[in-house]
């Protein structure tokens, strides 16, 4: 099954995924939900210990068994290799070298990975599929929230173009009791 945005914030939500990965910036990357796959790529960024290990194997399980759904994670030290997506989709290049990554096997066993640059799948995808900017978990899931209730946020007149251009009024008046 493919994943789909509710049910990824539903798991979020169960799992108490913010709280659990306090200790670690995570990103949502790569396909989902912007095109068809088979899985939602997250990237962690921090120290690798055995917690993030042990707590990374948890949340796979725990997506997988409730939601049928399959995390392909990626453990990073830094978010130095974020600087080199723009590279990639203008030229189908990137002149990183030796970025260490750490994902985990179907066994939970760790793997550690050296990136030299592209592979052959990202090759062959240069021109047909650019890679999406990370974004924060925490980033997304407000995002969407925004989105779904705008109408919280916005009152009929917001919708005039003039909404904007009184608040500026006000505002200048407010500081310099400058009339309009």
């Amino acid at each position: 099954m493919r994943p789909n945005i509710d049910d990824f914030l539903e798991c979020l939500h169960d799992y108490d995924f913010i709280n659990v990965f306090d200790k670690w910036e995570t990103y949502l990357w790569s396909n989902f939900p912007f095109n068809p796959t088979k899985d939602v790529d997250i990237m962690f960024i921090g120290e690798l210990t055995k917690e993030l290990e042990h707590k990374i194997a948890s949340f796979r399980k725990y997506a997988k068994d409730n939601y049928n759904m399959k995390i392909d994670e990626c453990i990073l030290k830094d978010t130095k290799l974020f600087a080199h997506i723009e590279e990639y989709n203008r030229t189908g290049e990137m002149s990183h070298s030796n970025i260490i990554k750490h994902r985990l096997d179907q066994d939970n066993k760790l793997i550690k990975q050296i990136s030299t640059g592209v592979n052959d799948k990202y090759k062959w995808r240069y021109g047909k599929l650019h890679l999406r900017y990370p974004i924060l978990i925490k980033d997304f899931i407000n995002l969407v929230y925004n989105i779904r209730n705008s109408d919280i946020y916005n009152t009929p007149k917001d919708k005039r173009s003039n909404k904007f251009n009184e608040l500026r009024i006000d505002y200048r008046r407010s500081k310099n009791n400058y009339e309009y």
